[in-house]
């Protein structure tokens, strides 16, 4: 059976706070990637492959992925290499699905079942398409950030397959797409790469 969803409005203010007070959390994120070695390894290699300022924001989000399983309670399991392929295929054969990269590519995401914490990937797919970067940070092309996200999704759904949650916890049973409006809206027009 399918872990619990982590609600949508705990989802986007547990990013916010790791956004806000990231050094807060630092110790937590090197003891879990130090945990995921073979996840990690995962993530270091694609994002060898990603352009400008992809790579970093690509570790900065699978970061806060993590973080929030952490912050979830529970057990986690360590990844194996089959844990990663399996996600790998599941969400490479969920492309063809939601390509092409237009207007209507995060509502055929929204639209997509069966995606592990779908409020999870939300929040990253917000973060990546919809949100205007900060000051300090290089906004990416949509070929780039739909790389990054698929990259995120992958983590999202090998962490869920090994998360156990804590017996009190209490998440949704089903997943409803729900819009929040990111903590800097793009404006009209931006949204190309």
């Amino acid at each position: 059976m399918a872990n619990p969803l982590i609600p949508r409005a705990t989802v986007h203010a547990w990013s916010d706070q790791i956004g806000e007070a990231a050094h807060e959390h630092t110790t937590a994120l090197q003891r879990l990637l130090k945990d995921q070695r073979r996840l990690t390894r995962f993530i270091e290699k694609n994002a060898e492959q990603l352009g400008g300022a992809s790579p970093g924001v690509c570790v900065y989000l699978t970061g806060v992925i993590a973080r929030m399983f952490d912050l979830a309670g529970g057990r986690l399991k360590g990844a194996t290499w089959s844990d990663v392929h399996a996600a790998e295929a599941k969400v490479q054969g969920a492309l063809d699905g939601l390509l092409p990269l237009d207007d209507g590519f995060l509502d055929r995401l929204h639209a997509l079942d069966g995606r592990a914490q779908a409020h999870i990937v939300d929040e990253a797919a917000m973060v990546l398409f919809e949100q205007e970067p900060s000051e300090e940070e290089e906004e990416l092309d949509k070929v780039e950030a739909l790389k990054v996200l698929l990259i995120c999704w992958v983590v999202t759904e090998v962490l869920d397959g090994l998360w156990s949650p804590p017996k009190a916890f209490v998440g949704e049973s089903s997943y409803t797409y729900v819009h929040l409006e990111p903590t800097r809206p793009k404006a009209e027009g931006t949204t190309e790469g």
